[in-house]
């Protein structure tokens, strides 16, 4: 066992959050009613007398590192301390024995608004009321700690019943936070300086639907823009692809805050296989949709998200999804190859197994074609001047004999979602949290290369054949190929 850290740390608690932004939320939230508890966050869990592991579940590889991050915080626990299984993973009934024996509770994704009454119960407290404004899995809190950019859960579940997908199972219906409560949120956020605001759900085009109200996203936009004034950035993510996002379109082209930027994962364009999935398979009005988007906001940034190796798929269906590709030129693609997941429509299907080999071969095709898109994309921007939210300063590290280092800068343009997308690396230091316009100076197929306007460098000389080092804190797994969907990332060095 672990020694007990010199100081006292009986009202301290780590959380370690795996998974996705919404997963990232729903930590956000703990931590909040904890420290209502008068607890204290540690960074460290060697320092904190409760631990928290707030799992992932969507796939088998989730799973698997859900497992291993506690067994690996049981290993080294101390006799005293407390260890709590949370999210998504205690949801799925088939996977919940396979959480490791010796966790002192198991707290499902529809449960973490009671993480304060566990925890108080677990080390002997009395109970504490409710804390108010609370309504279940849509608790509405304040952040002790805003960054740049923070995302806003705002609504938790799905109606869909998408064939390959377990999240209906996790989350349930579709529930949606209310508008004032969501205001709410984001006035605080920007109280504390957060400049980026990322509205987040399993189904986001379809907020406020299980509250009746119509054109319920488009709506709480428009509130968000007159309610907030002083947000600068208001992205989306997650939405469906779904007439509804035509209305939600036209309001974005109508405010600078609202990015004009489109994440809607089509997953494929060949009608059979969407069929196959339960997916939107009239592809008629996928391009409709894409068009509109373009011709309202001219400057749009449209990402999307693909399976490949689907039950069934064959060879032609394949040529039609990366034909499609190649035809709508998306500037961000993620590319995932089928996992076959218990308890979904999907390992029903009387189809053919797609061999895994294939199904590799096939993800590294479209992104081979992605590649030199987005790379095409991003060299068009070099000498244009966009504007970048620093969100870190690193070092860049020599890789000659001489050493040495020097400070280097990290944000995102407006074209970047986080963690998904690309970064722009500025040498040099500059204010966290500020938006500064930049030049683009090089671009590769992910990421760009910047400096101040009329500061030229030589092809950013501090970039080249050196490596780069940033906090930890800024990435949050936006290396992890798996996020980006891309497989291996470009060298690290320039």
């Amino acid at each position: 066992m672990v020694e007990a850290p010199a100081h006292d740390a009986d009202r301290a608690f780590h959380i370690l959050t795996l998974g996705c932004s919404k997963n990232r939320v729903d930590s956000d939230g703990m931590d909040h009613l904890l420290r209502s508890r008068g607890m204290t966050a540690s960074a460290c869990p060697e320092e904190a007398r409760v631990v928290i592991v707030n799992t992932c579940g969507f796939l088998g590889a989730a799973r698997d590192e859900s497992v291993a991050a506690i067994s690996e915080l049981l290993d080294r626990r101390r006799d005293d301390q407390v260890v709590i299984a949370a999210g998504c993973m205690p949801a799925l009934g088939n996977y919940r024995h396979d959480i490791p024996s010796g966790v002192d509770h198991v707290l499902t994704t529809r449960e973490w608004h009671r993480i304060g009454d566990v925890v108080g119960g677990l080390l002997g407290e009395p109970p504490q009321p409710e804390v108010a404004g609370c309504e279940g899995m849509l608790t509405t809190f304040s952040r002790t700690q805003a960054g740049p950019s923070a995302y806003v859960k705002v609504a938790d579940g799905c109606d869909h019943a998408c064939a390959f997908c377990t999240i209906p199972s996790i989350k349930g219906r579709q529930v949606s936070k209310r508008p004032l409560h969501v205001l709410q949120e984001i006035v605080d956020l920007v109280g504390q300086g957060t400049k980026e605001v990322v509205l987040v759900a399993q189904d986001t085009i379809r907020y406020g639907a299980d509250l009746g109200i119509k054109h319920g996203l488009p709506s709480l936009l428009e509130q968000i823009v007159d309610g907030v004034p002083d947000l600068p950035w208001l992205r989306m993510l997650y939405i469906y692809p779904s007439p509804l996002t035509l209305r939600m379109v036209d309001v974005m082209a109508e405010h600078d805050a609202l990015l004009p930027y489109l994440d809607m994962p089509i997953q494929h364009a060949d009608a059979t296989v969407l069929r196959n999935m339960n997916r939107p398979s009239d592809i008629t009005m996928t391009r409709r949709l894409i068009d509109h988007a373009r011709a309202k906001m001219p400057d749009v940034v449209m990402r999307t998200t693909l399976i490949v190796g689907y039950p069934g798929e064959t060879d032609e269906q394949f040529q039609t999804l990366l034909d499609f590709v190649r035809e709508q030129e998306f500037d961000h693609v993620g590319v995932f190859t089928y996992s076959s997941e218990p308890g979904t429509k999907a390992v029903t299907l009387d189809l053919p197994t797609v061999p895994s080999q294939i199904a590799e071969e096939r993800r590294n095709a479209i992104m081979e074609a992605q590649q030199a898109i987005s790379l095409r994309k991003n060299q068009a921007l070099v000498g244009q001047t966009v504007q970048v939210l620093i969100e870190a300063v690193g070092e860049l590290e020599a890789e000659d004999e001489a050493g040495g280092s020097e400070p280097i800068a990290v944000g995102r343009a407006r074209r970047h979602a986080p963690e998904v997308d690309g970064l722009v690396f500025v040498p040099g230091e500059l204010p966290v949290g500020a938006l500064i316009d930049l030049e683009i100076a090089e671009a590769g197929p992910y990421d760009l290369w910047a400096h101040p306007p009329g500061v030229r460098a030589a092809r950013p000389a501090p970039l080249r054949g050196r490596r780069r080092r940033v906090p930890a804190a800024r990435s949050r797994g936006a290396t992890r190929p798996e996020r980006r969907g891309q497989g291996a990332r470009v060298p690290m060095a320039r």
